[in-house]
């Protein structure tokens, strides 16, 4: 039996899943040979801040700033007041019936000015009682002198005895006395009649009053209270940790109803107030004063600079800041600094601090400087 040997030959047809599956090896071929041929090194080592990863030993790109540029002097703030220079309760020094105020609350006053009458007419009797009183001594006294000078002349001649001789210098002497406790009776009595007369001891303000017409008044009744129109002194109470910064601060302003008011300080107590266990210190305004009673602020800045709390970093556990020292980094550690606060440090004012790109570099990291601020 024969038998025939018949190569079989399909037909090629083309399919559309033949054609899909073709086109998808192309793409895959063209992408692979893309790949291969950018650069290797291309965005390789960049971190998400645009440092430089170490890892590589290539520069760390950064940015920096002089010292002088970024420095600030740090702000302290307390609060202060006004006090009133005199605030003093108007009283009646005599016994009498009020007549007339001449002021009431809220006026304002000059020294001098009339506030409350009295009635006087008592006063002004035992004014007159007094008067007369010393006039009659003083007649008194003439009479005597007048003996007495008879009395000396007969002394001379001998003509007297001693015993009479004494008794006119005596008398003498003894209204020389009296005439001057008339006097001094005579100045109380025209004290008591000015007193009827209540005035102003400074200017200022009536705050309030305490009696009314008709009242009877005894030595020490309130009738007014008088409260100092200007004060020139501002009063803080400052704790231990800022003694020695409000010490050696400058710029001192003292912020009350939206205006400044520039302060100098005038004395710092040396002692503790026992009540808050501060230094009470007083400062005066340099021109124009704010108004007694008022409750503001007290400012003033460090007079020497610090480092923002943003530029300070933590090393081995250290708090500073890193400069760049010749295309190299360089960590200097800030005693006493505090995490989230200025912190104070002696540096030159064009030293550069490392302003971008500090979170990823250390003490001796290569810098490439990109850009100087």
């Amino acid at each position: 039996m024969e038998v025939s040997s018949v190569m079989w030959k399909p037909a090629l047809k083309t399919s559309p899943n033949n054609l899909y599956l073709h086109k998808l090896f192309s793409c895959a071929i063209i992408l692979t040979a893309l790949f291969f041929s950018l650069p290797q090194h291309a965005n390789a080592n960049e971190t998400a801040d645009g440092t430089t990863d170490k890892t590589t030993g290539k520069a760390i790109k950064v940015k920096t700033a002089a010292y002088k540029d970024i420095a600030i002097k740090v702000t302290h703030t307390l609060g202060g007041v006004v006090p009133a220079k005199n605030n003093s309760r108007i009283s009646a020094q005599i016994s009498a019936v009020i007549k007339q105020f001449h002021a009431d609350t809220g006026y304002e006053v000059k020294q001098g000015d009339a506030l409350v009458t009295l009635d006087c007419k008592e006063n002004h009797l035992k004014l007159k009682q007094a008067r007369a009183s010393l006039q009659a001594e003083k007649a008194q006294l003439t009479n005597a002198r007048s003996q007495f000078s008879q009395a000396k002349k007969l002394n001379r001649q001998g003509n007297i005895s001693k015993e009479i001789y004494n008794q006119r210098e005596a008398e003498e002497n003894r209204l020389k006395a009296t005439v001057e406790n008339r006097r001094a009776a005579l100045a109380l009595a025209q004290i008591n009649v000015e007193r009827c007369h209540i005035k102003a001891p400074f200017d200022g303000y009536i705050t309030r009053r305490d009696a009314s017409v008709g009242e009877l008044t005894q030595p020490g009744t309130a009738l007014l209270q008088l409260v100092s129109k200007t004060n020139d002194v501002v009063e803080i109470k400052i704790n231990n940790s800022l003694l020695q910064s409000f010490t050696q601060g400058e710029n001192y302003h003292f912020k009350f109803n939206k205006k400044s008011y520039p302060l100098k300080v005038e004395h710092i107590l040396p002692v503790l107030d026992q009540a808050s266990r501060n230094h009470i210190a007083r400062l005066s305004f340099v021109s124009e004063h704010a108004v007694t009673g008022s409750v503001g602020k007290v400012k003033w800045q460090e007079s020497t600079a610090s480092i923002p709390s943003s530029y300070v970093v933590l090393r081995n556990n250290k708090l500073g800041i890193l400069l760049a020292e010749n295309n190299t980094a360089k960590f200097i550690e800030i005693k006493n600094a505090q995490e989230g606060q200025p912190a104070y440090i002696t540096l030159d004012d064009e030293a550069r601090i490392i302003t971008q790109g500090r979170f990823n570099v250390k003490d001796g990291d290569v810098l490439k400087i990109t850009k100087q601020e």
